[in-house]
């Protein structure tokens, strides 16, 4: 019996078995069997009755399921087996030994009393009963923006006005009703809107008289929103749209409205303060002061347990309220510009997924109609805005990837050639800039522009699967950072030595998929989810890979806006570098999981392009 103290040794190092006492953990011990199975043996198959947990001691496994196909690969120190066991159910996955492996079988009823004897035992394995990962982030909300759905800010039944209405007439029921803005309505469609701000300046200060119709000066089909969004969705399109009035409907039926105020009666420091704060700026250092409240904002949401996907909204509606407002301040000083432009921001930004480190990546498509005169006042509006960004803390591009390169400020005409050449000539230098140039969205000027320009990449990479098959390769220089045995591997060196870089080798991976995935679906959607979900739903992958993508990118980004929220309230600057002695057993277990399905997806796209 030599062996059971050894065993009981490594079992007291596994994630949830570390919780059992030295009783608890011998009991185990003497509840094991050894065995071995040689590459491709059968250890357990879907629908066999299953009366043990194995725990892999040495070698790898895979688990499939009932139609064959490859779920996860586990090596040393994993379990499987346990859902069948606790759910008294037959075995759910068929696991074959990838090579020689030895393998523990732990007594089910011994796991059982290992349960019961010790709760944090117990809910390690319930919280790892999905077969996708766990622990996946709640949905949660905006601080201060309430848990419940937008419709609990509605405080009073809508007030209208019919169309056909006057001037004086919808400024006469405002003052009654003692309400900012009134909607103009057609019965239960909402046709305009008029605020305060309408009457002061298209009737007062124009000299219009109030017997004009109120259709002159309403503000045509206004953004709604219904009513079971989240109160953060409708700071968010308020953020977005800079608008201080929202309507909020019920299927469609007008139900009320709500204001920037009624956000900021719930919490005196709301992102839309800070907002309102930066637009009422006429300096990039006015801009720049206002941002340093930034920060405290950013720890105020992660605080609230806003997750990954909701953080990088947040932030990168910042960003794009600070551009505009730079870009605004620009035309102030340079003069109204010479032709048509639109401001193009790539990268996280580009996508809605900036964390709290971010650089700059930006560019300016112009009118074809541009000359070459015209292009020192965007060289100079560009430099305005990049130096101001930098400034308030989105650094310059490492790469120089800016407006303010010449290279990057050009006729449409120009672009649409530099797409092509990098798609159907696609060197080493061209997959580079594709993958930044891929994720552009129009953030101040023509929209025009940048369609037309998505709508010819959208053509030309749909039928060229050379690029998209080298794109898929080049995807595969972003590799999680684990070893065989599904250890972590970690920077060696440098100022970072010993920790993981999130972003680099966590969510780069998925980004680089999901771009290619719905490029070869011949979607152009932007974040990085609603690609995957895209690429699914036209069949370019399965449902459950893009799930699990989603799961992992959750789970990833969660850990990286913690991490930097630490960072921030111990006065450091964020990074993405994360030492897993942060984390708890099961969390870095959960990790390996994020990453193991990293993994497993690379190489079905390596499948999908051939490549492997």
């Amino acid at each position: 019996m030599k062996e059971i103290p050894e065993i009981a040794e490594y079992l007291k190092a596994l994630p949830g078995f570390d919780a059992l006492g030295e009783t608890e953990l011998a009991a185990c011990a003497k509840g094991i069997e050894i065995a071995y199975y040689r590459s491709g043996d059968d250890i357990l198959t879907v629908g066999s009755e299953n009366k043990r947990l194995h725990i892999i001691r040495s070698g790898a496994v895979e688990l499939r399921n009932g139609d064959g196909e490859m779920m996860t690969r586990l090596a040393e120190g994993d379990c499987f087996g346990f859902p069948s066991l606790m759910n008294d159910a037959p075995a759910r996955n068929h696991s074959v030994a990838l090579e020689d492996s030895l393998v523990y079988h732990l007594d089910g009823k011994v796991f059982a009393h290992a349960r019961q004897s010790s709760g944090a035992f117990d809910t390690w394995f319930i919280r790892a009963l999905s077969d996708r990962l766990t622990m996946q982030p709640q949905v949660q909300t905006f601080r201060g923006a309430s848990g419940e759905n937008v419709r609990s800010l509605v405080t009073r039944a809508p007030v209208s006005i019919e169309l056909g209405a006057t001037i004086q007439e919808v400024a006469t029921k405002m003052v009654d009703e003692r309400v900012s803005a009134m909607l103009i309505s057609d019965g239960d469609a909402v046709n305009g809107i008029v605020t305060d701000r309408d009457i002061r300046a298209r009737v007062v200060a124009a000299g219009l008289s109030g017997d004009h119709p109120v259709t002159e000066i309403m503000t045509k089909d206004p953004i709604t929103l219904e009513g079971d969004a989240h109160a953060y969705e409708a700071a968010m399109v308020m953020m977005q749209s800079n608008i201080h009035h929202l309507p909020i409907t019920d299927e469609g039926k007008l139900i009320g409205m709500v204001s920037r105020s009624d956000f900021m009666r719930l919490e005196t420091e709301h992102p839309l303060y800070l907002v309102s704060d930066i637009g009422k700026q006429t300096t990039p250092a006015g801009v720049v002061d206002a941002c340093k409240r930034l920060p405290g904002l950013i720890i105020g949401q992660i605080e609230s347990d806003a997750n990954g996907e909701q953080l990088g909204k947040f932030i990168t509606m910042i960003t794009d309220t600070v551009t505009r407002q730079l870009i605004r301040i620009a035309e102030a000083e340079l003069g109204p510009p010479p032709c048509t432009y639109a401001w193009v921001a790539m990268g996280s930004q580009g996508r809605f997924e900036q964390s709290a480190k971010s650089d700059q990546d930006n560019a300016l498509v112009l009118s074809n109609k541009v000359s070459e005169a015209d292009d020192a006042y965007f060289a100079a509006m560009a430099k305005i805005v990049n130096d101001g960004l930098h400034e308030c803390g989105y650094v310059y591009c490492p790469g120089d990837v800016m407006a303010s390169n010449g290279k990057w400020r050009q006729p449409l005409r120009q672009w649409k050639q530099y797409f092509n050449r990098w798609i159907t000539v696609p060197e080493q230098k061209a997959l580079m800039h594709a993958n930044i140039f891929f994720d552009l969205r129009c953030v101040a000027g023509s929209v025009k522009l940048v369609e037309k320009l998505k709508k010819s990449i959208r053509e030309d990479a749909r039928k060229n699967e050379i690029f998209l098959a080298l794109m898929a390769k080049n995807a595969m220089d972003y590799q999680p950072p684990l070893g065989f045995f599904r250890q972590f591997v970690l920077e060696k060196s440098g100022e970072h030595k010993n920790t993981l870089d999130l972003k680099l080798h966590g969510i780069m991976p998925i980004v680089e998929m999901a771009r290619i995935r719905s490029l070869a679906a011949g979607e152009l959607r932007i974040s990085t989810r609603n690609r995957l979900t895209a690429a699914a739903k036209a069949g370019e992958l399965t449902e459950t890979d893009a799930a699990n993508l989603i799961d992992a990118l959750d789970f990833i980004e969660k850990l990286r806006i913690e991490h930097q929220s630490r960072q921030l309230q111990a006065g450091k600057a964020p990074d993405n570098h994360l030492s897993p002695d942060e984390l708890s057993p099961l969390v870095r277990q959960n990790l390996k999981s994020a990453f193991s399905q990293v993994r497993v997806s690379q190489s079905a796209l390596l499948n999908r392009f051939h490549l492997a």
